[in-house]
């Protein structure tokens, strides 16, 4: 049997327009530094071509970010619940919680994979194709800037004790521990 031991909405905590603002920050702050890393350390000159494919991968960036959350979940995909969160806004945003506590680790992963594995490609691409440096870089940014909410959760979360388990609800996550007895 698990209680929950505390609530966490980081809507209420932080605010949307805050979370998004930082968010901003964090990828233009990103960008600018690992930008000038890269230009200092090659020395080709860019290029302009495939702009479009450029413009479609940053579009298709926000939901792959979030195709690989649910990596984790690859053999509990019949527990997902996929919620609208927002009416009014295009695109709309998609909120995807698995409906049954989940461990620690296990969460960890779900919050990280996306960071990860988008970093390190688009960082490896850039390596390999220096004239779409700039582009790689900047689409590296955005993940990381649409990270920034997972590193929120993933700052709660490594502070909670050994053998907690976390359930997503539609408005924040509940922390669990098994009771005894």
């Amino acid at each position: 049997m698990l209680s929950c031991t505390k609530n966490f909405n980081i809507k209420t905590t932080y605010g949307l327009q805050r979370i998004i603002f930082i968010s901003s920050i964090i990828t233009g702050i990103v960008f600018l530094i690992s930008f000038e890393l890269f230009n200092t350390f090659t020395n080709t000159s860019f290029s302009d071509a495939n702009f479009i494919a450029f413009l479609l991968s940053l579009i298709v960036l926000y939901p792959v970010h979030k195709v690989l959350h649910l990596v984790a979940f690859m053999n509990d995909f019949k527990s997902l619940v996929i919620q609208k969160v927002t009416r009014k806004s295009w695109p709309p945003l998609i909120n995807v919680r698995v409906n049954h506590p989940v461990s620690k680790l296990h969460f960890t992963v779900a919050l990280l994979l996306p960071f990860v594995i988008i970093t390190c490609l688009t960082i490896a691409g850039a390596m390999a194709m220096p004239e779409y440096g700039h582009y790689l870089l900047f689409l590296c940014s955005v993940n990381i800037g649409i990270s920034y909410i997972d590193f929120i959760y993933f700052k709660y979360i490594v502070k909670t004790p050994r053998g907690t388990f976390i359930e997503e609800r539609r408005h924040g996550l509940e922390l669990l521990m098994k009771c005894e007895g």
